[in-house]
């Protein structure tokens, strides 16, 4: 070949990775929506006075709250009741409630309400509550929805570090 077919190649080449690199560029999202699980966005409440503490919708938190969602319930069916009965007496201190957006690829469509953890005073015991609507075409009654977690302190702190 000679030096202007190089020439030719080479400049075709660069306006290649021009198109590629602009198309990926006009994307800005930094999470795909499986990174986010369809998470679109997470409202806390004060369990004082149901007052909105904060609304996250900013893809770095949703997907750190992503990571922290995932609750170990190998134990929970044997450990549910204690659960429950530890958090007798215990003060409710916040609602955190996730909203996904729906499934269905048409029709403009609001998040949904998807579950909604209750953190307690002075105690690593959380409640979450699925919502029965989240759940299509079943009915599950309200007791097979609702689980109790005992979580580490570096979970419980970063719980109520959404809420600061």
């Amino acid at each position: 070949m000679n030096k202007k077919s190089y020439r030719i190649i080479s400049i075709l080449l660069a306006l290649l990775l021009c198109i590629c690199a602009g198309c990926s560029a006009g994307r800005g999202e930094k999470y795909t929506i499986e990174d986010l699980d369809n998470l679109a966005e997470i409202k806390i409440y004060s369990a004082e006075n149901h007052e909105l503490i904060k609304t996250i919708s900013e893809e770095e938190e949703l997907y750190q709250y992503n990571q922290h969602f995932l609750f170990d319930d190998s134990d929970t069916e044997e450990r549910h009741e204690e659960l429950e009965k530890g958090l007798e007496g215990a003060k409710e201190e916040y609602y955190i409630i996730s909203y996904k957006n729906p499934v269905a690829r048409f029709g403009k469509k609001e998040p949904e309400e998807n579950t909604t953890i209750t953190l307690y005073e002075n105690t690593n015991i959380v409640k979450m509550t699925v919502e029965e609507e989240s759940i299509k075409g079943l009915s599950i009654p309200e007791e097979f929805l609702t689980f109790y977690y005992e979580l580490s302190e570096e979970e419980i702190d970063f719980y109520r570090s959404l809420a600061e």
